[in-house]
Parts: C-alpha cells; structure tokens; sequence
C-alpha cells in the first residue's frame, strides 16, 4: 500500500554577493544586508540560508575597471553558484539565488539544467529593463551584468558560456524577456536574429502584466522540462525599487505584477527563481528590501506536495 504524504519543500536560499559584473558594485553588499534584514521571517513555508558565496577578492576593494580583468573573478563565483544550485535541486529544495549583479545568472541558469538534464530543454521567463545580451564585440561598458542573457545562448567568453558543459544552455524559443526598456543596437540585433521573443515596457503597458505573463509562461513551458524565474529588481519602477545599479524609469507597478507571479508559486514545472541587483546602499526606506520580501512571499511554494 502507498502512502502519501504532504511534507513542505524546503526554500534554499544561496547568496552570490558579486559586484564585479557591474560597473556600480554595491550589489556585493545585497545577499548579506538582505540576510541580516530579518524579512525573511515573514515567509511561511519552510526556508535555509545555504550560504553566501563570495568572490575570491571583493569588488568593493578593488578599483579594476570592467572588462576582460574581472572576468576570472565572476568565472570562478558563477562556477560556485552552479555547483551549489544543483546540490540544492538534488537534495529536493526549491533554489532562490539572490544577488549580487545580474551575472551570477550564467551560473545559476547553468547548474538547473545541469541538474535536470535540460540543455536547450528549459524555459527562462527574465523580468528585467535591460537585456543583458551583449557581448565583448557590442557592449558599450564592458561590464559583465549586460551579458548573461547572451552568453546562456551561448555567445560571449568561453569561460563563462562553457560554465558546467559547453555550448548554449538555451534554446532562443523557450526564452523570453518582460519588461525591457533600455537597450543598445548590438544586443537588439543578436536577439532579433535568434528569434526571442521580447515584451518591451510599452506592450506590457498596453495589454497588461498578466496577459504578457500568461502568454510568456506558455511560451516558456512548451516542449521544456521545467522552467525559471530570473527578475532583476530594475524591471521596477525606481519609486518602487530604487535600491539597484541601472534604475530606469517607467518601470513595473507591484501591484500589477505580485497576484500575477502568485500564480505560479506551487507549479511543479516552477524550478528555480533568482532575484538580483539589489543595491542597498542606494535603497531608500527600505522599499527595495520590502519588495524582495512581497516577491518571495508570492513565488515560493507553499502547498505540501505528495511523496
């Protein structure tokens, strides 16, 4: 005879405390002032602090520019974060990586279809302003935290393209990105070539977050063995988030977006969720710090499952 028992899937929370994809590195700051914060004690279902992983030299002690010289440090705590993502998925726990700069995402997205067995058979649903796709050849900064989406599809430096296995971790169809609003030519173009699909800020604004999410989440879950949640914090409106490294205007209301995400929260196609680019040396009032809290409140499981 079986049994069936509801148990609760544990929260493993992983902190990736990297500045050194960003021109503005406070993020390094993030994953412990958000720790340290106690906000986490208003989750409901069942959490642990994994670890906090560090770069090998902090970026906030260093005045390296961005570029080709900090790239050995964002290999190596990209490479880390895979690594920890995919021992959380193997002992049954639901992964929320919180950053740290948008690049810890070459790491995390890499370790969840490591993990599953998933190359080019996952879907990615980025919430963000920006698209995060260029590379060396096109970026304006070269700063790291405008290449991730690129270099999942495997365009960009081999050293972080090739974190866990080589070549592209996504196929193009089952990635979209919400919410962009600030973008450059090259990146537009590589996209545009590839066939992703974006939901810049004026559709969202014209048919509404929970259309575009519904539709993107369809998009996402065809034909893949499970899906993620990427958000940076920018994707919202500075008035709400303005704790973050690029704010950009005219961004995301929560109140638009938080029953939308709630939808999603105890779908067992639902892998993995990374919130990154959370600045607290700019944050004011605490607004950004409450915003990951509502976010997680409404994207971490909470039903019992049965084993």
């Amino acid at each position: 005879m079986n049994h069936v028992v509801n148990i609760m899937k544990t929260i493993a929370f992983i902190g990736s405390a990297s500045g050194w994809g960003a021109q503005i590195r406070g993020t390094e700051k993030g994953p412990e002032t958000f720790l340290s914060s106690g906000v986490l004690s208003s989750l409901k279902s069942p959490w642990v602090w994994k670890e906090t992983l560090f770069p090998v030299k902090s970026a906030l002690a260093s005045d390296l520019p961005p570029g080709l010289l900090t790239l050995p440090y964002i290999e190596d705590l990209c490479r880390r974060v895979s690594l920890s993502v995919e021992q959380a998925l193997g002992d049954h726990q639901f992964p929320v990586v919180i950053g740290g700069d948008h690049v810890v995402a070459v790491g995390t997205w890499a370790g969840v279809v490591h993990h599953l067995r998933a190359k080019q058979e996952f879907g990615l649903i980025w919430i963000d302003a920006h698209m995060d796709a260029h590379t060396m050849k096109t970026t304006p900064s070269e700063a790291y935290h405008g290449m991730p989406v690129a270099a999942l599809l495997g365009f960009g430096e081999p050293s972080i393209v090739n974190i866990l296995e080589k070549g592209p971790i996504l196929n193009p169809h089952h990635i979209c990105l919400i919410g962009v609003r600030s973008y450059e030519e090259g990146e537009a173009a590589l996209l545009k070539r590839l066939g992703v699909r974006i939901y810049f800020m004026q559709e969202v604004e014209d048919r509404g977050f929970d259309t575009v999410f519904q539709e993107a989440l369809h998009l996402v879950k065809k034909g893949t063995k499970g899906f993620g949640l990427s958000i940076d914090l920018d994707a919202f409106d500075p008035q709400e988030a303005p704790g973050v490294g690029t704010p950009t205007p005219l961004g995301l209301k929560a109140k638009e977006v938080l029953p939308t995400l709630s939808r999603i929260q105890d779908d067992p196609s639902f892998k993995t969720l990374e919130i990154v680019e959370y600045n607290p040396d700019r944050d004011k009032d605490s607004k950004t710090l409450l915003l990951m809290r509502d976010l997680l409140l409404n994207l971490t499981p909470k039903k019992g499952r049965s084993v």
